[in-house]
């Protein structure tokens, strides 16, 4: 016999075969059903009980002895609409928290969430994670652009960073530190990338987008951080715009 469609109905394995069981048995106690389901006699109890909560299976008691009988094959489609009815009810109850569910989602939105990622690997993660949000032709905010203490490393990720800015066709604009000019000509020179270059050197890679602030100490073995908080976000951009205004082309 075909088992598959008792399965879809939400029955396990092992119901299915005690409750097949006691269908060619008839009434009868629990050694006979374990012989013929074949299942562990220390769960036989457990599967009976399973059956019965679901009204497939009744059981009376003779001299201190439980005798169990399979009901008839249509009450499956008892269960059934009893279970449509359950899930009807789930569904109604659902529906009356989800205001409360979107509520908490947006405010959630609000809160301060903080990451830390170490390494040249765990920069990557950390931006990575911010491009993946960022949408075609909104803008790019980034302050403190320098090579920092390995310059090879931190050229070709910025390097990599650029392309997927561009794949994405993600404009920017940033001020570069002045001791990097000319070291990364993929930006410095894209039609996407609005540059200016600052006198000072920054001692950390800034950069904004929408509520995410992104802070990478280009030390040796970087240290990036994530903030994702609107305020913060605005904070930098303020910031920012101060910068732009005493960077220069």
């Amino acid at each position: 016999m075909d088992i598959k469609p008792l399965e879809k109905i939400g029955l396990t394995k092992s119901e299915i075969k005690v409750y097949l069981s006691l269908l060619k048995l008839g009434q009868t106690t629990t050694g006979p059903i374990v012989d013929d389901s074949k299942v562990t006699r220390s769960k036989i109890y457990d599967i009976l009980e399973r059956l019965k909560n679901k009204g497939l299976v009744s059981h009376i008691t003779k001299e201190s002895t439980k005798y169990f009988s399979a009901a008839d094959p249509n009450s499956i489609l008892d269960y059934l609409d009893n279970k449509e009815k359950e899930i009807k009810k789930d569904k109604e109850s659902i529906k009356d928290l989800l205001p409360q569910l979107i509520l908490q989602t947006q405010l959630s939105k609000n809160k301060k969430i903080a990451e830390v990622f170490i390494g040249i690997k765990g920069m990557e993660n950390a931006f990575n994670q911010v491009i993946k949000e960022v949408k075609q032709d909104e803008v790019f905010y980034a302050f403190g652009a320098g090579v920092g203490e390995n310059v090879e490393q931190i050229k070709n990720f910025f390097n990599n960073l650029h392309r997927k800015r561009i794949k994405k066709k993600i404009k920017s604009k940033i001020i570069f530190n002045k001791i990097s000019k000319g070291l990364f000509p993929s930006q410095e020179k894209s039609n996407i990338v609005q540059k200016r270059y600052l006198d000072i050197t920054t001692p950390a890679a800034i950069n904004i987008y929408k509520d995410f602030t992104l802070i990478a100490i280009l030390n040796k073995d970087p240290i990036t951080f994530i903030v994702k908080n609107v305020e913060t976000a605005n904070s930098f951009k303020e910031y920012f715009k101060v910068m732009w205004k005493i960077a220069k082309p």
